[in-house]
């Protein structure tokens, strides 16, 4: 009997250990579990967010923006279609901001169609500063209907989950939706702290939604909401890829402000035309 057994117990530890052991070698081929916390997701929001505007940074845009009025009481409404070039830049303690220097109004040049704001940036004089205000100033008052507002370019509600600034806003983890094909992480967040970024006259806080691709970080849908007094205003982005520059970047954003007693306001803006710029971004407005 005792001749017998050994040689089995042998074997069983034999098949035990090879059993052990490709267990083993299967765990060590077993990529690391994706941490999808929410303070996991915002480390990887934040760092993705903070190298976005800086690649941003040397990038131009061409904007069609469609801007409506809608009619209200027997009241006519009011169209618009502004095309501008955009241009991300640094504006000293303001942080990055982006600028739209508009040259086609209804059809209808308004300057001549050239890179100005780059220009001014890449190579700036003593007005450079002076200027770009002017282009800001310009574009604005362009703006349709009732709501005086310069919120309404793509990035502005980047800045929230900016690494430094993520302290200002209360964040939660929502769910996952489809987005370019990609399963997004909806992160929501709720401004806290003054200053606002967006002033207002009530100094109201604003909130919104982050949809990220939870790997990278990758920003693929935003939206951005301010209550103020009657008024609601919210802006939402999609971000598509654009193998040339290889960036995610927004190609559309669609708005919408509306007041009980005012008509709705309505934008739709695209992009596209996305190029690069080689010298680096100076800052000029302090």
């Amino acid at each position: 009997m005792y001749m017998v057994e050994k040689p089995l117990g042998r074997i069983v530890a034999v098949v035990v250990a090879a059993v052990l052991g490709a267990g083993l070698a299967l765990s060590a081929q077993e990529p690391a579990k994706l941490d999808t916390s929410l303070p996991a997701l915002l480390v990887r929001l934040g760092t993705y967010i903070d190298t976005f505007e800086k690649d941003l940074a040397t990038v131009v845009s061409e904007e069609r923006y469609f801007q409506e009025v809608a009619p209200i009481h027997g009241m006519f409404g009011d169209k618009r279609t502004l095309r501008s070039d955009l241009l991300l830049a640094k504006a000293g303690d303001m942080g990055w901001v982006a600028f739209r220097d508009v040259y086609e109004v209804d059809g209808k040049e308004v300057r001549d169609r050239t890179d100005r704001l780059v220009d001014l940036f890449i190579k700036p004089t003593g007005d450079s500063a002076a200027q770009v205000n002017k282009i800001v100033e310009a574009s604005s008052r362009l703006n349709l209907g009732w709501v005086s507002r310069n919120i309404n370019v793509p990035t502005m509600v980047l800045q929230y989950a900016r690494t430094a600034e993520q302290h200002r806003s209360e964040f939660k983890r929502g769910g996952t939706l489809e987005v370019s094909g990609i399963e997004a992480r909806e992160i929501r967040f709720q401004e806290r702290k003054k200053p606002r970024f967006v002033e207002t006259r009530d100094g109201a806080a604003a909130s919104g939604r982050f949809w990220v691709d939870e790997s990278s970080g990758r920003v693929l849908r935003t939206e951005l909401k301010i209550n103020t007094g009657s008024t609601s205003a919210v802006i939402t982005v999609g971000y598509a890829e654009q193998p040339k520059l290889k960036l995610w970047l927004p190609f559309l954003m669609s708005e919408r402000y509306s007041t009980p007693r005012q008509p709705v306001i309505t934008g739709r803006a695209t992009y596209d035309n996305f190029r690069r710029f080689d010298v680096a971004v100076e800052t000029i407005i302090k």
